[in-house]
């Protein structure tokens, strides 16, 4: 078994998934493991970025008050923009127990990944502003608006590189370690029913709905609802509605190229979450969160014989 040395982190995209970056760090650490460099797309750049500047104590403690109504008022809803949420609340309220830094000047090496949509490519950042990273790097399609810098409309870093393992900066020696969120659909017990299965699909929608479509096209959205359930059949998934047909694309298009790196840039220890495992605003579920990241990891560790 090889001992503990020093780690090159990637932290994959994932929405509330990437609390599960959490726990993976702290078993990190407790096994007495020096994380020296950090990459991270989406909600792995904003772990990591919290990280690599010191503040994880801190953004844990923030994290543990967050409630479904918290993530409701966390949400600064907008009309139009290429998103409904301006996510300008979200990183004040970081930035008010973690200020912002420039990335160059952080403790930890620190890099993190977007995606210019109007000049079709991946963009890295490993200097500037923190927060102009982290901002950049979270913002999903059609959820949180792009980021403007520049000449450049920036969106979810997960879209062109969901598993940044070629955007790490390494060491001599050191261990590649990457978290990846975006793993093989797991089997749950209602997938086995599609009843059930599309009973939950509609009230996600209905959820919607009652936010912030019905400032936008909660009409067309009703409409999609009804017409899904006078069409239900048994066994018969075809009824499914735009917002999941698009939700199931995007999904399979980040799962492959997470598989793909992955593939190209195989790491030493791989841990590895079923995109299913918990939804995109799912952050109120921390504790359960957190501990997969760290059951997942420690299995991890002891398969490859490290640490």
């Amino acid at each position: 078994m090889k001992k503990a040395g020093k780690v090159a982190l990637v932290l994959a995209s994932g929405g509330s998934r990437g609390l599960a970056h959490i726990g993976a760090i702290e078993v990190l650490e407790e096994r007495g493991f020096e994380i020296t460099s950090v990459s991270g797309a989406s909600m792995g750049a904003l772990v990591g970025g919290v990280y690599a500047a010191g503040g994880l104590d801190a953004f844990k403690e923030w994290m543990k008050t967050v409630d479904r109504m918290k993530v409701f008022n966390l949400m600064d809803f907008t009309i139009g923009n290429g998103g409904f949420v301006k996510g300008e609340r979200v990183i004040d309220e970081l930035k008010a127990i973690i200020p912002d830094r420039k990335i160059e000047e952080l403790p930890i090496r620190f890099t993190a990944v977007a995606t210019d949509i109007l000049h079709r490519r991946e963009v890295v950042f490993d200097s500037g502003s923190l927060y102009d990273a982290i901002r950049s790097s979270i913002s999903l399609p059609s959820v949180f608006t792009p980021n403007r810098i520049g000449d450049m409309l920036l969106i979810d870093g997960g879209v062109v590189n969901p598993v940044p393992v070629n955007r790490v900066s390494r060491t001599p020696g050191d261990i590649l370690v990457a978290v990846d969120l975006n793993g093989p659909f797991e089997e749950k017990e209602e997938d086995e029913e599609p009843e059930r299965r599309k009973g939950r699909m509609r009230q996600r929608l209905e959820q919607i709905v009652d936010t912030v479509m019905d400032k936008v096209r909660k009409e067309e959205v009703d409409r999609e609802l009804k017409a899904g359930k006078d069409e239900e059949k048994e066994d018969d998934d075809s009824d499914m509605g735009i917002v999941s047909i698009l939700n199931q694309s995007s999904s399979m298009m980040i799962q492959t190229n997470a598989d793909l790196t992955l593939q190209l840039y195989p790491p030493d220890v791989l841990v590895r979450i079923a995109k299913n495992a918990y939804g995109t605003m799912e952050f109120y579920k921390y504790d359960e969160i957190v501990a997969l990241g760290r059951q997942k990891m420690e299995a991890a560790l002891t398969a490859a014989s490290i640490g």
